[in-house]
């Protein structure tokens, strides 16, 4: 196929909360675009975009998919993202490497409870966007009630095209821009046909609305319009071209994207309206501290960005990129500045959903594919060596929200899980995972539930390694709040040499987050210098399992003054078992306490819900912080023992109807109450009788 040029480019991608339709319409476009010869369908799993295991069985996207359709000369990169909060790390990585976002709000629902946390994450992209009344062709469909719903969402909301008809009655559009109407065919294409007498209000009013907000893109239109001369079309097309890129307006387009019904027209105002990469202009990158403008051009020296890696289905494993300059040839040597490598390029491909077809090179504003770049990552910027460091703005993904222990099903496979677990890792940036020997778990943290139940699947197909999801371990603490002085004495005779340590020592405590300090204070040598080492080591040994239920123990000062020794019994075996002896019978003399760890909690939340998330909050025994206003939102900051917010982004999208996030971050340890210590150290107690009888039997 011909290579475009960057003016004929257009990234578009297609955004919303699940389930409006946007896998639907995005298939419409290419079967329109003759890039598919049958329309595929998510319901019957024939979509060549949603076409993993996971997505036809749940009949969602899950991940970022890339098809491109060419019209009217113009080369339409598709970017289709994911609806489900669980996989907004797709959400962002493809608003990253988009330069326009179609935008869909179902025709029967308009603005829902979750379309604000889609729509924050468009704005905060800054990106030209039109607006889609998806699903026309569905009962109550309603394109007004739709208009007026998105008046929350933005200031300055005109619709290029009204419906004629709604629901199953939805059968054209009337084009406000070239002032005509059109009737749709079974098979998407379009007769011109008179506009509707009874519509004849309703597109002069809309007519005006469009002129209105066309002038205001531009300072010499304005004054011809509030002269009273009429702007010709052309005018009018420019000025809108001009709001759409300055994002000073938002247009809106109604479509019934499986009845391939307003699809057509869609491509159209997308080709004529919305930006190329040209048309937004040169990118911000960095070079160490400074900052460098890098314009699209297709002669300059070659960047681009790494903003998905695939390795699952058909696709096999490539690396989605988009070309910021230059062009992207085979046999390229670039620099990996985050890395400090040299990476060759391969095979270079465009993408069509689950297929790949081998191109000689992808041109500045172009999206496609690398096969097999060795050591990058999402978010790593190639360039050519003369671009020295040069770093794209980076891929921000949220943090995650949900954290679960993985558990092996199988005996001696933990090493297995680990390993699939990193694999699966670098081509999800949103998840962690991290190996606690102290809590002898291995913890994922991801963005929701769903997230982590199809990561357990993944890992079982993939590599072969089954694990279970469990609560994860809380990382309690032990400490002292008292001082303590004990002896520890380890004497044993065998028959021939015998073992003698004699120590003693002084417990207490240190500020919290001092950590461990052992003291020296032996004076007169009644403890060698030689078997003092071992006395730490034997206290040391202690602090890892802890003395009350198992946990480290920190913020202790430990001091040898005094002790005793045997000329020829005396080792640093016998020490070492005097001091953990000391040192046990010390902890509990000391008034031992369990610390539980503290975490800040950030939770925004739209105001009508922050009574609800407070009391919630309240109950997991939090303590508020404090409140600021963010937006449309407030952004509530609090500390709650982790114990109490397992699973909290569950409870708080049923607090809000989806409409909060939230963050979390470890602050500090605090003292836990008696009763929440006596329950903490039963429980230890029956898992490790758990453990132990596990031993035995294996």
């Amino acid at each position: 196929m011909k290579e475009y040029a960057t003016q004929e480019l257009r990234n578009v991608a297609l955004v919303s909360h699940g389930g409006t339709g946007k896998t639907s319409l995005a298939e419409a476009m290419l079967f329109l675009g003759k890039v598919t010869t049958r329309l595929g369908r998510v319901d019957d799993g024939t979509s060549v975009l949603d076409h993993t295991e996971d997505e036809i069985e749940r009949k969602i996207t899950i991940s970022t998919k890339l098809a491109f359709v060419e019209w009217k000369g113009h080369k339409i990169n598709l970017i289709d993202t994911p609806g489900y909060a669980d996989f907004v790390g797709d959400l962002v990585a493809g608003l990253r490497v988009a330069d326009a976002v179609l935008f869909l709000l179902r025709a029967d629902a308009g603005v829902e409870p979750a379309t604000d946390n889609v729509w924050e994450r468009v704005e905060a992209a800054a990106l030209p966007t039109i607006l889609v009344v998806s699903q026309m062709d569905r009962d109550n469909a309603d394109f007004a009630r739709v208009i007026d719903s998105a008046s929350a969402l933005a200031d300055r909301i005109v619709p290029l095209a009204l419906p004629i008809g709604a629901g199953p009655g939805f059968k054209g559009v009337v084009d406000l821009l070239a002032m005509k109407a059109y009737e749709f065919n079974p098979d998407g294409s379009k007769n011109e046909i008179p506009i509707p007498a009874e519509m004849s209000k309703a597109v002069s009013e809309a007519r005006s609305a469009l002129i209105d907000a066309a002038a205001e893109g531009d300072d010499a239109l304005v004054e011809k319009y509030l002269e009273g001369q009429e702007l010709t079309p052309q005018e009018i097309a420019s000025g809108l071209i001009a709001g759409i890129l300055a994002r000073t307006l938002v247009p809106v387009v109604p479509v019934a994207g499986a009845q391939l019904a307003g699809v057509a027209h869609l491509l159209d105002v997308i080709v004529a309206h919305l930006p190329s990469p040209a048309a937004r202009g040169p990118v911000t990158a960095r070079r160490g501290d400074t900052e460098v403008e890098l314009a699209p051009d297709a002669n300059g020296k070659v960047a681009l960005l790494v903003w998905k890696t695939i390795t699952e289905g058909q696709a096999g494993e490539m690396t989605l990129v988009r070309v910021y300059a230059g062009r992207a040839i085979p046999g390229l040597d670039l620099l990996n500045p985050a890395r400090n490598t040299t990476t060759r390029l391969g095979h270079m491909s465009l993408v069509q959903g689950k297929d790949r077809k081998e191109v000689p090179a992808l041109a500045a504003g172009d999206l496609g594919a690398a096969l097999k770049l060795k050591d990058v990552k999402a978010g790593d910027t190639l360039c050519d060596r003369d671009h020295h460091h040069l770093a794209l703005p980076p891929i921000r993904y949220p943090a995650p929200t949900l954290t679960e222990a993985f558990v092996s099903r199988v005996k001696g496979e933990e090493d297995k899980v680990s390993a699939g677990l990193a694999r699966l890792l670098e081509e999800d940036p949103t998840l962690h995972v991290t190996n606690d020997p102290a809590l002898r778990q291995i913890l994922v943290s991801g963005m929701g539930d769903l997230h982590l139940d199809l990561l357990t699947k993944r890992l079982k197909r993939r590599y072969g390694a089954a694990a279970d999801l469990a609560k994860p371990r809380i990382p309690y603490r032990e400490t002292i709040r008292g001082k303590a002085e004990v002896q520890g004495r380890h004497k044993k005779q065998t028959g021939g040499r015998g073992q003698f340590g004699d120590v003693h020592l002084r417990l207490e405590p240190l500020p919290r987050g001092a950590g461990f300090e052992f003291v020296d204070e032996v004076v007169g040598g009644v403890v060698p210098n030689k078997f003092i080492p071992a006395v730490e080591k034997g206290v040391r040994e202690i602090l890892v399992d802890g003395v009350i239920a198992g946990y480290p123990v920190v913020d202790v000062r430990v001091a040898l003054f005094y002790g005793s020794y045997h000329a020829v019994d005396s080792s640093e075996i016998a020490f070492k078992l005097a001091a953990a002896k000391a040192f046990k019978d010390g902890f509990e003399q000391a008034r031992p306490v369990l610390l539980e760890p503290i975490l800040e909690v950030e939770v925004v939340v739209p105001d009508e819900y922050m009574g609800e998330v407070m009391g919630d909050l309240s109950s997991k025994r939090g303590k508020i912080l404090g409140m600021e206003t963010s937006g449309k939102r407030k952004v509530l900051r609090a500390h709650v023992p982790q114990a109490e917010v397992y699973r909290y982004s569950t409870t708080l999208r049923s607090l809000t109807q989806g409409r909060a996030w939230h963050a979390e971050k470890f602050s500090h340890y605090e003292e836990v109450t008696s009763d929440i210590q006596e329950k903490v150290i039963a429980e230890s107690a029956k898992e490790r009788d758990k453990e132990r009888e596990k031993e035995k039997v294996g």
